[in-house]
């Protein structure tokens, strides 16, 4: 078959006040992550990987101590994309 299935991108209301909370050079960081995440999931830099022990939950990285975990869930013809928790590699694993 020739359909293709869409990607959606949200977030949670954590996500959202976790990532104001970052210095800007991380905020940036961050917000270069989720730009390659969005475009192109195998971007080498963000080292996407599932998180060991779930079936939804992905990690990528924002730099080599920021981590953003992303579940990842399909919907009829959707991938609903959603930017989960971001933080410190050892704060946000396994994710809560």
């Amino acid at each position: 078959m020739g359909w293709k299935m869409n990607r959606r991108f949200i977030s949670t209301r954590k996500f959202d006040k976790q990532i104001k909370m970052l210095d800007k050079k991380t905020q940036k960081q961050a917000a270069k992550a989720m730009e390659f995440f969005i475009k192109d999931l195998t971007h080498f830099s963000l080292r996407f990987k599932r998180i060991q022990g779930t079936d939804n939950f992905f990690e990528i990285s924002v730099n080599m101590s920021i981590r953003i975990i992303v579940e990842l869930k399909e919907s009829n013809n959707d991938q609903i994309n959603t930017f989960y928790i971001i933080g410190k590699h050892e704060d946000v694993l396994p994710p809560k």
